[in-house]
């Protein structure tokens, strides 16, 4: 028999806990099929949830970090690049079963103590002691509140597209930074050596009260998500012509 010539293909492996995955999804209430939330601009328009302070598009997670709800966490396991797939989650692995014990009834007087202000009417999000609730109802002064998810209890229907599975470590970590910042992600320029990591921000945040919070956030995530690195140096360039730019301007 005539032998078999040419390379063999690397047979593809399937997605597995802790890689860097971008996806795209439609989230779907089962009974009511309403989409709740989605990753797709044209998708949520045709749905009535656009939003303009919303970015559309792949969403980044880390598989088995519960970026997302649990069921949909699983499902991308052993998943390939440009797979496609609709999965069922049940409340265990969403959002919860609803909790009778987190309904209670408080005074209109107590909400304002505690700094709310404006009016307060059945349907209304608002935050008590840093927790969100549903307003239920309001009567003679006294107010129903849910501390249930929204979805708790409600089975979902994901529709998902992988978009793409990030490998070379220099792509994680821009990744990451995208995370908490896109400017900084397209513009900054990232090296490794010995393990030591050096990203160069140069002026991009000279004006921007929030950097020291982004470079912790960013430092966290890499340390905790990337293998290997021993530490990072962030970098910033301030030049004398930049700086006088961002001073204002005296009449």
């Amino acid at each position: 028999m005539p032998k078999k010539t040419g390379k063999k293909r690397k047979r593809e492996v399937g997605i597995k806990k802790g890689d860097f995955v971008y996806i795209d999804y439609i989230g779907i209430i089962k009974e009511t099929n309403e989409v709740f939330d989605t990753s797709i601009e044209s998708e949520a328009k045709k749905a009535g949830i656009y939003s303009e302070s919303q970015v559309y598009e792949p969403q980044l997670v880390i598989v088995g970090e519960k970026w997302v709800v649990e069921g949909l966490d699983e499902s991308l396991i052993g998943r390939k690049k440009g797979e496609e797939y609709e999965v069922e989650v049940p409340p265990e692995k969403g959002y919860g079963r609803r909790d009778s014990r987190k309904i209670v009834t408080t005074t209109l007087r107590k909400l304002r103590r505690s700094g709310l202000e404006g009016d307060v009417r059945p349907g209304m999000v608002i935050e008590v002691n840093g927790v969100p609730a549903i307003v239920k109802a309001v009567v003679s002064g006294r107010v129903m509140l849910d501390f249930n998810p929204p979805l708790a209890g409600k089975t979902l229907i994901y529709k998902v597209w992988i978009r793409g599975i990030l490998k070379d470590k220099l792509d994680k970590i821009k990744a990451l930074i995208k995370r908490h910042n896109s400017e900084l992600a397209e513009k900054s320029v990232v090296s490794l050596k010995n393990n030591l990591l050096e990203i160069n921000f140069g002026s991009l945040m000279l004006d921007n009260p929030r950097f020291n919070v982004y470079k912790k956030n960013i430092a966290d995530d890499i340390l905790r998500y990337i293998e290997g690195i021993k530490g990072i140096r962030f970098i910033e360039e301030i030049f004398k012509e930049k700086l006088e730019s961002t001073q204002p301007q005296q009449e």
